[in-house]
């Protein structure tokens, strides 16, 4: 399923070498909506066959991802950054 996680732009190296990682209780957080605020930049990975859960009350803009997600299955969105930019030039 193709879905989006917001970061800074301080992580995308390590999330380009090692993928999203999950937290400590396996969750990696995403959403299907785009511009939620929660970072510098937006990106679309493909969940492949994790398994995917919402809790009712939040499941319009928040995915629980169980899992990692590897490297290969993101990608940065070129327009958001470009908009960052022109934004702040």
């Amino acid at each position: 399923m193709k879905l989006y996680h917001q970061t800074t732009e301080r992580n995308l190296s390590g999330i380009f070498k090692k993928g999203l990682i999950p937290n400590s209780i396996g969750i990696v957080y995403l959403t299907p909506l785009l511009g939620l605020g929660f970072g510098e930049v937006t990106l679309q990975v493909q969940t492949g066959k994790n398994k995917l859960t919402a809790f009712e009350d939040c499941s319009g803009w928040e995915v629980l991802c169980w899992g990692p997600i590897p490297p290969e299955n993101i990608r940065l969105l070129e327009n958001q950054m470009a908009e960052k930019k022109g934004a702040t030039a």
